[in-house]
């Protein structure tokens, strides 16, 4: 990430020049490193009435030319009405989160695609569970962060920090990452995290609970019943204290929780499960799912840089002095093609997952036909399904 750019909802009606009724909008203490930026481009921007944050962003995509250019794609696009040469700058910016604006719409009737956030910091895993797995998380994950109104911001500084100690030898076992200490919005002081901060996580460990609250929190209507004032109005208060916002954290801790005031993210997707009624067979995929993430995050799996790391120090032909020869490289490919398709099973890795053998057999035998159907073969087939929804049902 190069800089933040959200700034929250803008309460009452301050001053834009100065703090006062932006209480609710992300400080600037986040953007801890400078970055170089293309002046030109920030003052249009600022002009045009475009925000310091987001202004700064972009102004900053500008301070290079494109990494890539295609034929046919540079004197003919319009940028009155397209968006091509703005995608070149902005989607060669290789960062772990990437934000999106909403692409034009040629004609009344093209979708709606709104403001998105992209998560872009997922290396692709050896076999399509894990690939599955992940993916899944992430998604939950995003999922999480709107439904409970979390934070987790921290400086760039950290997040730089944590991207370096992330390329150490086992780091996901035995390193150590800077995350925010408290997700959960204020509920009681005002010194952000200081003596007078409260989790409201750390209530969920607590023998007694409010009859009042637990008949508010079933509410999951367009209602606010059940969700506290602070939630309601500073939903992303970062509080007044950022130094002690943030901890050093195992990725375990991080994954399943510290103390009672840090859940874990793993958690924190059950709690959302619970929270939106997943039905069975969908949370029996899931919770296999979160524990292998789990157990990667704990060490009890290793990982695919530590499982390969392994292989070639035990390889016949490895001598150990760091040069890994054709050989090596020739096996290894090998064996992560096998481990892929399911042909070999690595317990240290996937534990006691085993993968189906992927094959070619059956798989080119049935075109995607985009030939129109029929009226009557449609409503033959809905037909059907409607029936064996109805029997589904009275089941």
């Amino acid at each position: 990430i190069s800089t933040y750019i959200y700034q929250g909802t803008v309460m009452g009606q301050g001053d834009p020049g100065t703090n006062e009724g932006l209480e609710n909008r992300v400080l600037n203490t986040y953007n801890d490193i400078p970055v170089p930026i293309e002046q030109s481009t920030y003052e249009m921007l600022r002009e045009a009435g475009i925000d310091p944050a987001l202004s700064q962003h972009v102004a900053h995509l500008f301070i290079r030319d494109p990494l890539v250019i295609f034929d046919g794609a540079v004197e003919e696009i319009d940028d009155d009405v397209q968006t091509e040469h703005w995608e070149s700058i902005q989607s060669t910016n290789w960062q772990s989160v990437r934000w999106k604006p909403p692409p034009p719409r040629n004609s009344p009737n093209d979708p709606h695609i709104g403001w998105r956030t992209e998560f872009r910091s997922m290396e692709i895993q050896l076999t399509d569970f894990e690939n599955a797995a992940f993916t899944a998380f992430t998604v939950l994950l995003t999922r999480v962060i709107i439904a409970f109104d979390l934070n987790l911001y921290i400086p760039l500084s950290r997040v730089d920090s944590n991207m370096q100690r992330a390329h150490s030898r086992n780091a996901a076992a035995k390193g150590k990452f800077f995350f925010r200490r408290h997700l959960a919005p204020l509920e009681e002081g005002d010194d952000g995290f200081g003596a007078k901060y409260s989790s409201m996580f750390s209530r969920a460990n607590m023998e007694r609970a409010s009859s009042h609250d637990s008949e508010e929190s079933s509410d999951r209507g367009g209602s606010t019943a059940g969700i506290s004032k602070q939630r309601r109005t500073a939903p992303f208060a970062p509080g007044s204290n950022e130094n002690n916002s943030y901890e050093e954290m195992a990725m375990s801790e991080i994954m399943c929780g510290k103390g009672d005031y840090f859940p874990g993210l793993i958690p924190l997707v059950h709690a959302y499960l619970d929270y939106i009624n997943c039905d069975t067979i969908t949370r029996g995929r899931l919770n296999t799912y979160l524990d292998f993430i789990e157990k990667r995050s704990t060490g009890e799996l290793v990982t695919t840089a530590t499982w390969m790391r392994n292989y070639v120090r035990s390889h016949p032909a490895y001598k150990g002095d760091s040069v890994v020869t054709d050989e090596i490289a020739y096996d290894l490919v090998r064996m992560c093609t096998d481990i892929g398709l399911g042909n070999v099973h690595v317990p240290e890795l996937l534990g006691d997952i085993k993968i189906a053998p992927v094959t070619a057999e059956g798989a080119y035998e049935i075109r995607l036909d985009s030939k129109r159907a029929q009226n009557e073969r449609v409503l033959q087939l809905l037909q059907r399904y409607k029936t064996r929804s109805s029997n589904s049902v009275k089941k």
